[in-house]
């Protein structure tokens, strides 16, 4: 059953007649944890809608590089948020928009990993790159037997991997559960996002996942009226918020639900599927 926050399903339909972009964020949103591909059901629904003519857009704290490769061989989508907003890259990885962080922000994380034994992994626009820790960030970041961890680069010797590729656009802390307030105390205008236990998504309060999807409304002609969104965690929150329609996973956290027009099923049990098809979107 979906469960309206306000009023009924009926209101919702209301807006949908204006619906031209459905953003979603990835884990545990459309992809259940420990799976690696959307389901057959919501893969039917989101071709169904573009042949509507609706734009399907991924919208993710993931780098690039991470994107599930079922993603691309299910979704023909041409635009993809990632790296928490601070990103925003076609379809073949080349990058449409970027938000680097500071000299400063880059620095003073990475002192605090390294005097807190903490992993780090910095998001380039390339790839994703150790600074602090190295063993300590792939152990807790990236699931072993899987080809994501070939794909970081350890840097933790040099640390100059910027120098060429220019400042990080986000950040990936491993066993920072006790260092979030000296952490925020240092780089204030960072926000650090719980993302699972001792793991935290890092990015600037002025780049959200709302950033990249008004450079998707930008590239497609649209306004925030014309966007249904999907999400479950803290970091999805600035991207709901402005959407005419917003949803939240019925397994997301409470303050996403909090800021949802609507409770969707959990992930799990195709819980955006059902969304999209009470509400006539496929």
């Amino acid at each position: 059953m979906i469960l309206p926050r306000y009023g009924i399903i009926s209101k919702m339909t209301a807006n949908t007649e204006n619906i031209k972009l459905i953003v979603c964020d990835i884990d545990s949103t459309i992809i259940p944890a420990g799976q690696h591909e959307i389901s057959p059901r919501l893969r039917e629904d989101f071709h169904k809608a573009m042949d509507r003519g609706l734009k399907i857009m991924i919208n993710t704290g993931r780098h690039f590089t991470f994107l599930q490769p079922s993603l691309f061989d299910d979704l023909p989508m041409e635009i993809i948020g990632t790296i928490n907003g601070a990103c925003v890259n076609r379809r073949d990885g080349s990058v449409i928009e970027k938000h680097p962080m500071s000299e400063a922000q880059m620095n003073a994380i990475t002192l605090l990993c390294l005097e807190k034994g903490i992993g780090l992994g910095f998001k380039f626009e390339d790839r994703i790159v150790t600074y602090a820790n190295h063993r300590k960030f792939v152990e807790g970041y990236v699931q072993k037997g899987t080809p994501y961890e070939l794909t970081v680069l350890n840097d933790t010797y040099n640390r100059t991997h910027h120098l060429k590729h220019g400042y990080p656009l986000g950040t990936f802390l491993i066993g920072a559960d006790n260092s979030v307030r000296e952490f925020i105390r240092m780089v204030p205008d960072l926000q650090f996002a719980w993302s699972f236990r001792g793991g935290f998504d890092v990015f600037s309060s002025k780049v959200t996942k709302a950033t990249s999807v008004e450079c998707a409304l930008r590239e497609y002609g649209l306004e925030w009226e014309n966007v249904i969104a999907f999400g479950d965690a803290g970091n999805d929150t600035p991207f709901l918020k402005p959407a005419a329609i917003a949803v939240a996973m019925e397994n997301g956290k409470d303050d996403v639900k909090s800021v949802a027009d609507i409770i969707a099923p959990p992930c799990a049990e195709d819980g955006v599927a059902r969304v999209l098809e009470e509400l006539n979107l496929v």
